[in-house]
């Protein structure tokens, strides 16, 4: 059980060749998954790093060959994890693909990291063909609205503008959700360009009060990878999951590994700016004071400011700051640990093979014996995983409120 590699083609998708890395890390998230005072989501990216290949490792002949097999841009690399449920001749799950990004050769080795789907679309924008700088005087008066849709819907759309629409835009995307109605509405002007990147439409819209999470998540078809667009609903923001997994924890051994808790106390209120200047400049506070206040032991004032330059709309910063606010107003903690991805049980079946959960998922944590949290089930929804070429991956979940405040 390990990791396999592979070249390929970032426009198809279309697996190219395999490859050998001797050494890499690599993350794979859905959120912002720090413990930190503006809680923001985000959308899901993946990336790897640390990709130094000896030019022995590239399976090519001649300098046209390699230069072939590792274009920046034009390749991209696959990483699949290879279990004993799987064929030997199979690829593997996919977990991650990322595309070639800056390249630096030696005399004895080339070295490069990848780009992410998202770090990607930091190089595309939300405006229609033809219409830029096309209107009197060299203007841009066009307007892209989106009315009664979903919010996952309308990021399908924004992400189907960015790539199938634009000529060489097209990515191995599937973009689900496309037309789906809602109550939700969002205009985007070409006017505006300098706000309209993919990535941080998509970004807004998940860190917006009520937003989905979003993920790109590989899948193979074929002979080729491809990308499942991936949001949660405006009913249930959180992606849906077939299987609850249950990791346990011991001082005694289990298959939670290294357990770390981090705490953090509450914000009470939060200062939310939005476009404007000086006394034109549209503002909002949202405040959650029934830890200031009440029959209990108070805890001690918190404020913080939150501001968005891009917002011109007096609800939508309400929403973004009440955004803001509601996951940062109780004392939180944050569970972090380590499983192994070769862990079997006494048939020999893997227990937590990776492709079997991703970020985004609930799974149930088995605490016992940890000097400062009662013993029990603990359901925490997995934010980040990341690794190296081992089959170690480090788990960092959901901050939620503290149970023991």
């Amino acid at each position: 059980m390990a990791w396999r590699a592979y070249i390929v083609d970032t426009i198809t998708g279309k697996i190219l060749a395999p490859i050998d890395l001797p050494s890499f890390s690599w993350s794979v998230s859905v959120s912002d998954s720090s413990l930190a005072t503006t809680k923001d989501k985000g959308v899901g990216e993946n990336e790897v790093s640390g990709l130094t290949l000896p030019w022995s490792a590239i399976p090519a002949q001649s300098a046209g060959e390699r230069n072939y097999m590792l274009a920046p841009d034009r390749r991209s690399i696959a990483l699949c994890w290879h279990s004993s449920l799987d064929d030997e001749w199979s690829y593997g799950m996919p977990v991650l693909c990322g595309m070639i990004g800056q390249r630096k050769d030696s005399a004895l080795d080339t070295d490069f990291s990848l780009s992410s789907i998202m770090g990607l679309l930091e190089n595309r924008y939300v405006v229609r063909e033809g219409k830029y700088g096309t209107a009197a005087g060299s203007t841009s008066s066009d307007e892209i609205s989106f009315k009664n849709m979903s919010l996952r819907g309308i990021a399908a759309e924004v992400g189907w503008l960015a790539t199938n629409v634009k000529p060489g835009g097209q990515l191995p995307i599937d973009w689900a959700y496309r037309g789906e109605k809602g109550s939700h509405e969002r205009t985007y002007s070409s006017w505006d360009i300098q706000n309209l990147k993919a990535s941080d439409v998509l970004t807004k819209i998940a860190n917006v009060d009520g937003g989905p999470d979003m993920q790109f998540r590989p899948k193979l078809s074929g002979d080729y990878v491809r990308f499942d667009f991936t949001a949660g609903s405006d009913g249930d923001v959180y992606l849906g999951q077939k299987t609850v997994h249950r990791l346990t924890y011991s001082p005694y051994g289990g298959t939670l590994e290294n357990l770390t808790i981090d705490h953090l106390g509450p914000i009470m209120r939060e200062y939310g700016s939005g476009s404007g200047t000086d006394k034109a400049q549209i503002c909002h506070l949202s405040e959650d004071l029934s830890l200031v206040n009440g029959n209990h032991e108070p805890w001690p004032l918190k404020e913080n400011a939150y501001s968005d330059s891009d917002t011109d709309k007096a609800d939508l910063l309400k929403q973004h700051t009440d955004g803001v606010l509601n996951a940062n107003s109780r004392p939180l903690v944050q569970f972090k640990g380590e499983l192994h991805a070769n862990d079997t049980d006494e048939n020999g079946t893997p227990l937590h093979p990776l492709g079997s959960f991703w970020p985004g998922e609930i799974m149930e944590l088995d605490i016992n014996g940890f000097p400062s949290l009662t013993d029990g089930l603990y359901e925490c929804r997995l934010m980040q995983m990341s690794g190296d070429e081992t089959d170690k991956v480090s788990l960092i979940f959901d901050a939620m409120e503290d149970p023991m405040a």
